[in-house]
């Protein structure tokens, strides 16, 4: 026995080393960016946007795009950021020349036509689908024209497919969930975003998940359920809050005499109660889904022999978008550098690359690139970043 013991002592410490050894490497984003030199860019946006009258948004939005990608590192090497003020320019002129072109159309047409007319009619719903319609176009263009902008190491990302095959798609997945009063939402989210992974490129790697929606549809009705439940108590209050005033009001105008609305002074502040609530209440209800969502992403997402995971909770996830929704509505929009700095930090964190990344299948290569950027998604969603 004393022979065999130090042998069998040796074995297990290989194997456990074996199995230490044999797991994957975990890789995370680190962001460095200060918040100081985010601010100074911002504050120097603000101003030139003033004596620009807002034309320099797509400039300056381009510049905060460049300082927290160059900010950005993975393995050591930082990401970079090549999209230009003037591509941004041109596709919202595009956009803005086809817009208005179109809304003249439509309001020659209006004239042309009698009030309550079934053709009216009909050219509303048309333009309303055609507005979901192009939502959707825009998201897909934004991905692709973001990912050719987009350098590690010298290699740019890349996506193919058609953005107006993927908006249709999008438009009738919409219509579905709408009829089926949301319930097959999560089907429908889970498709697209296969879709938009599954065409999705960086170098020569494509990406690719299959997601389900089987693995979602749990913590969508907890969030389903705890918007309603919530919704409807604030909606109580907000009933009573209109009653109580409605009664003030109306003996307030008999003491005032003519003049006064008090209808309209008791229905606007529950009203206001309500959308302040809705801002509130419906991220942080459907943060469940939400990181149900972003966990079958990450475990089903693969690029180039790499894998990923998330630490992401439901709680880091409320935290964030609580805190940043009231820096920013209590500094009036100055807080927005601290919102997008707390964001990138948040997202280093629960982002995680499994596997070897210099031994990846990644390296260069060219996709096209879309000459133009972002004009859809500018038109209809101008935000910061």
């Amino acid at each position: 026995m004393s022979e065999i013991s130090p042998g069998h002592s040796g074995s297990t410490a290989q194997m456990g080393f074996a199995s230490r050894a044999a797991e994957p490497v975990r890789s995370h984003f680190v962001y460095d960016g200060r918040l100081g030199e985010l601010y100074w860019i911002f504050i120097k946006n603000i101003l030139l946007m003033i004596v620009t009258l807002s034309i320099w948004r797509f400039w300056g939005k381009t510049r905060i795009r460049r300082y927290l990608w160059s900010r950005t590192s993975l393995a050591g090497d930082r990401f970079e950021y090549t999209g230009t003020g003037g591509e941004l320019f041109v596709g919202f002129l595009i956009v803005m020349i086809t817009y208005v072109l179109g809304s003249i159309g439509i309001q020659a047409i209006g004239i042309a036509l009698e009030p309550g007319s079934p053709v009216l009619i009909v050219l509303q719903l048309g333009v309303s689908f055609l507005i979901l319609y192009l939502v959707f176009v825009a998201q897909y263009a934004a991905q692709r024209y973001r990912l050719t902008r987009t350098l590690w190491r010298g290699i740019s990302g890349g996506m193919t497919g058609s953005a107006w095959k993927w908006g249709l798609k999008g438009m009738w997945f919409s219509i579905l969930s709408l009829l089926s009063l949301t319930l097959a939402w999560p089907w429908a989210q889970m498709r697209l975003l296969s879709d938009r992974i599954n065409h999705s490129y960086f170098g020569d790697a494509k990406a690719s998940a299959t997601l389900k929606s089987a693995n979602v549809y749990g913590a969508y009705f907890v969030s389903l359920a705890v918007f309603l439940v919530t919704f409807l108590i604030v909606g109580g209050f907000a009933g009573s809050i209109y009653a109580l005033m409605k009664l003030g009001g109306i003996a307030s105008a008999q003491m005032e005499g003519p003049g006064s609305n008090p209808e309209m002074v008791a229905a606007f502040l529950p009203v206001l109660v309500i959308l302040i609530a809705y801002v509130f209440v419906a991220p942080i209800a459907y943060s469940f889904y939400m990181v149900a969502v972003a966990r079958e992403v990450a475990s089903s997402l693969e690029l180039g022999g790499l894998r990923f995971a998330t630490p992401i909770t439901t709680g880091r996830l409320v935290s964030r978008y609580f805190w940043n929704i009231v820096i920013i509505v209590f500094t009036l929009g100055l807080g927005l550098p601290i919102a997008i700095h707390r964001t990138m930090l948040f997202l280093s964190h629960n982002i995680v690359l499994v596997g070897e990344i210099d031994g990846s299948e990644i390296t260069r290569a060219e996709l096209p690139r879309p000459k133009f950027g972002e004009g859809l998604l500018e038109a209809f969603d101008p935000g910061i970043l």
